[in-house]
């Protein structure tokens, strides 16, 4: 195993190990306080007074007692999103305890294995690409009379991306370990269980606790003051049709009974009158008699003074007067009667708009019946409602968060892509490099040759043959490798539900075989060098003989 730098070991530690570990402390920590919550509001809902009320709880109580007095109607979800949205739970990390929202907590485990990933790829890459340049640096550098040196310096750049693939497969372990321990501990589901039961708690639980402040209440009092406003204008307006229809008969009722009343009168004082006449015209009469029968003699002076004066005619005028008399007064009877009788219609009447009056009141009794009726059935059927909406957007929102994992998933899919696609041009980059530098070293290891010995030239072509095929063989491993990295990209794309446990796969088969198509150039330089210098055993020898 190569050495790892300190300050490497530092970042890794720093950037990668401690940040995991808080966010499986986080996480864990989160889990248990929401399901803890929503254990204790389940029990509260089942009716059990041992438990103690959540701090939740109780914020929620007073902001909903509260908007309870304020609003018709209170929209829960809101409120519930509100004051979760501002608690706050303490966080145990090494020797620190932090208050840390929940929502943060959340977010921050949620987007740590995207960053460690993501790290993981950058170091994979950035040490490759340092790597890369130092091999060409160090070719270029080097000439055919230090070799050794030449396959000492390429084992530095070697070693460093090996170092690279290790650190970055370090940040792809954790960010594995944390999606699979935040699929395991899934606060979405913690959470939205205690959200619901919340919901269940305060609309069905502790509404109907809230003395006078309840819909139904409310609904109640609205309709009172309606029913109130309606009888007061009901009455006005039965009192102004009464007096606009009945108001001049009345008039002329009233009138009527005064005429009446004054004839009627005038009758009485006539009968009265005339009975006093009647009465002294008995008692003349009698004094008359008394005296007639005293004086028989006067009598028939008075018969003969009868006779002269006319008296009979006067006598059967005043009869015929008192007949006239009579008669008007059986008349003035007469039109009481019809008096009194129109009174006892106008008093029928009058019964008969009251019980009209009773009628409508009834009718409108039944009416504010059937219209409280429909409002307790919309009270019923509103918060079914609501609890609809309160579902459809749970679902809608589920569906957007997929959407964007989805179209994330995508995004890092099409990265890995690019970044595959860059790594394959690497790499050919990286061959044509070797492949320029063997043959600036085979070049020049050919003319300090022909310079030198004219005479093993058919030795010296066949060594440069066989570097030209250890050339192409590179070639075709590369190409081999491009194969392979393009087959694992076609499989990784058509595999997107597998594409984290593959990529990872593909990853260490591509280090180990970077690793030992790294190990087998160094073998083969080896191989090159030593027959190099079996060659040159040979020339020397060839002098000396």
């Amino acid at each position: 195993m190569p050495f790892i730098p300190p300050y490497l070991i530092f970042f890794t530690i720093v950037l990668v190990i401690l940040p995991s570990i808080a966010a499986f402390v986080s996480r864990w920590t989160l889990y248990q306080h929401l399901v803890g919550e929503a254990d204790k509001v389940k029990m509260l809902i089942g009716g059990n007074k041992s438990v103690t009320e959540p701090q939740t709880v109780k914020n929620l109580k007073s902001r909903f007692k509260q908007a309870s007095i304020q609003l018709d109607n209170v929209n829960t979800a809101a409120l519930i999103d509100q004051v979760y949205s501002q608690e706050k739970i303490k966080v145990h990390f090494l020797v620190f305890t932090q208050e840390v929202s929940c929502d943060q907590i959340d977010y921050f485990c949620r987007i740590l294995p995207n960053l460690l990933l993501a790290f993981g790829l950058f170091g994979t890459f950035w040490g490759i690409t340092n790597s890369l340049s130092e091999i060409n640096q160090t070719i270029n550098q080097t000439t055919t009379n230090n070799l050794t040196t030449l396959v000492t310096e390429l084992k530095k750049p070697l070693q460093g991306m090996n170092i690279a693939f290790y650190t970055s497969l370090i940040g792809l372990l954790f960010s594995v370990v944390l999606t699979v321990f935040n699929s395991f501990k899934n606060t979405s589901q913690a959470k939205y269980r205690l959200i619901s039961s919340l919901e269940d708690y305060l609309d069905n639980i502790y509404q109907p606790t809230i003395d006078g402040h309840t819909r139904l209440d409310k609904a109640v009092d609205r309709m009172a003051n309606l029913q109130n406003e309606f009888l007061t204008n009901f009455g006005k307006n039965v009192r102004d049709v009464v007096e606009q229809s009945l108001g001049k008969v009345a008039r002329e009722i009233a009138e009527e009974n005064k005429k009446a009343n004054q004839l009627a009168k005038q009758v009485y004082e006539g009968f009265t009158i005339s009975s006093g006449t009647i009465s002294a015209a008995a008692t003349e009469f009698k004094i008359a008699g008394e005296e007639l029968k005293a004086k028989s003699e006067i009598f028939k002076q008075a018969a003969e003074i009868f006779e002269k004066s006319q008296f009979p005619q006067r006598l059967s005028d005043a009869t015929a007067d008192l007949a006239n008399t009579q008669e008007k007064f059986s008349q003035s009877a007469a039109s009481l009667a019809e008096t009194v009788i129109s009174i006892a219609t106008a008093v029928s009447e009058v019964q008969r708009l009251g019980e009209e009056i009773r009628s409508v009141n009834q009718t409108s009794v039944k009416v504010l019946e059937l219209h409280q009726t429909n409002q307790n059935s919309l009270s019923e059927i509103i918060p079914q409602l609501k609890q609809g909406a309160t579902n459809l957007g749970r679902v809608t929102k589920k569906i957007d968060n997929l959407e964007e994992k989805i179209a994330n998933k995508a995004d890092s899919f099409n990265g890995v892509e690019v970044t595959l696609t860059e790594l394959v041009g690497m790499v050919r980059s990286y061959t044509e490099g070797v492949n320029l530098g063997i043959e600036s070293l085979g070049d020049r290891f050919i003319l300090n040759l022909s310079e030198q010995l004219d005479t093993n030239n058919q030795q010296f072509h066949t060594i440069v043959s066989n570097l030209e095929g250890y050339a192409n063989q590179l070639n075709v491993q590369i190409d081999s490798l491009m194969e392979l990295l393009k087959d694992n990209n076609a499989k990784a794309t058509s595999e997107n539900k597998k594409v984290s446990d593959r990529l990872l796969g593909g990853i260490q088969e591509a280090t180990e075989y970077n690793i030992k198509f790294s190990q087998n150039l160094g073998t083969k330089i080896q191989e090159c060098i030593q027959q190099l210098s079996n060659i040159k055993e040979e020339l020397s020898q060839i002098k000396k003989a």
